[in-house]
């Protein structure tokens, strides 16, 4: 069985933690694989586990009213806004997935881009390392196995596992927030130009897809049927425990970056 948890908007803090706590459940074998799909309150940038922070305008975030945390993932910068994220946890012992990140990456993209076609988005699953700008960006190439759509990075991904836990999350965008993505980096003014002209043409998101944006609703019920074809399970809609809810409570400050410090 796979439990979806369709969730609303929080803060980035809270997201994260909360994708951490699930997946601390999932690895103790408490909860069984878990997706959950979730918003941000703010437009929050969130770093790669190991991103230096001297890499972000600062300013910038601050003067827009953006927020900023970083990810237990690795991977580089992504602004969250007009999108809805999904969280993907496992046992590392799971059958299906590989006992490494590449190839459980495989696995997931599949069960999404099944999940996608039935909402009329017919994507592929990129096969080859991309090189990537030299920038904070993670928009700016397609890494292996991630989803693109008219070879244009759709969906971007991160992955964190240990002994006992699998954590994936990513961003599918309704509307990529391109200016203000581009403008949360230090690069001088040539640099994102440059930035700006090549996502313009490398990145895509729902709108342009369909000429319109889904709801959460219309997300789940395709990873149901995705998921749940990919892995041979049943997919319930479920909820977060009482117990996820007060480790997550706890794991909050982990994740915090107080922007009026920096």
């Amino acid at each position: 069985m796979i439990r979806l948890i369709v969730d609303t908007y929080h803060m980035g803090s809270w997201n994260m933690a909360c994708d951490l706590s699930i997946a601390k459940h999932v690895g103790k074998g408490i909860q069984p694989t878990t997706i959950r799909l979730y918003g941000w309150t703010l437009p929050t940038l969130s770093l790669g586990r190991f991103q230096k922070i001297e890499d972000i305008d600062i300013d910038y975030l601050r003067n827009n009213n953006i927020d900023i945390v970083r990810r237990p993932t690795g991977g580089r910068a992504v602004l969250h806004n007009k999108e809805i994220t999904y969280l993907f946890s496992a046992a590392t012992k799971h059958p299906l997935l590989p006992d490494n990140v590449v190839g459980s990456y495989k696995v997931i993209a599949e069960a999404l881009r099944k999940s996608l076609e039935i909402l009329k988005i017919h994507c592929d699953v990129e096969k080859n390392k991309n090189k990537h700008l030299n920038t904070p960006a993670c928009y700016d190439a397609p890494s292996i196995y991630e989803i693109t759509v008219d070879k244009k990075k759709f969906i971007g991904s991160a992955q964190y596992r240990n002994e006992n836990y699998i954590l994936q999350h990513g961003s599918i965008p309704l509307s990529f927030p391109l200016k203000n993505y581009v403008n949360s980096f230090k690069l001088s003014q040539e640099k994102k130009e440059k930035l700006y002209n090549h996502l313009e043409k490398k990145v895509i998101d729902i709108k342009s897809i369909l000429n319109k944006e889904i709801s959460f609703e219309e997300l789940a019920e395709a990873l149901k049927y995705g998921f749940g074809k990919e892995f041979n399970e049943d997919v319930f809609i479920g909820e977060l425990s009482q117990s996820e809810y007060d480790l997550t409570k706890k794991l909050v400050k982990k994740f915090e970056i107080d922007i009026d410090t920096l």
